[in-house]
């Protein structure tokens, strides 16, 4: 049999490369969108400087909600939080970013719904693993 810990070990080690093609999958989605949506800006002139803000304000995003979900799954709640809120408040600055930009708000807003709902629904996964393994184990 398996031992707890190397049992828990294993889960979160398919967890984290499966949030790490989940964040692929979606940064790609992103991009695509955001080119798609500079063709449709591109008959017009637009904020340069903007759209550098708007690209670093999703870096900080996806740094914040990447290293944080990481951090929580360690048990480090603090910490995790503090680069959740990180996550968070770059989320907010890209939406207002990308809406003085012409993005389709609701699909900003649809993306990072999804893309949290991902991560949180695949660390529920990971945890109902881990009790239904550990409920009989005594």
């Amino acid at each position: 049999m398996v031992t707890d810990a190397r049992f828990r070990t294993r889960n979160t080690q398919v967890l984290r490369e499966a949030q790490n093609a989940l964040n692929v999958a979606f940064g790609a989605i992103l991009s695509a969108y955001v080119g798609n949506s500079l063709a449709e800006i591109d008959n017009r002139p637009f904020d340069h400087a903007a759209l550098a803000r708007f690209f670093i304000a999703v870096a900080l995003f996806i740094l914040g909600l990447c290293v944080g979900n990481s951090v929580l799954l360690r048990g480090e709640f603090r910490l995790g939080g503090g680069f959740l809120v990180l996550a968070l408040v770059s989320a907010m600055w890209a939406h207002h970013v990308g809406r003085g930009l012409g993005f389709e708000v609701v699909v900003l807003r649809l993306l990072t719904g999804c893309w949290v709902g991902a991560l949180i629904g695949s660390n529920a996964v990971l945890t109902a693993i881990n009790y239904l393994h550990h409920r009989n184990v005594k």
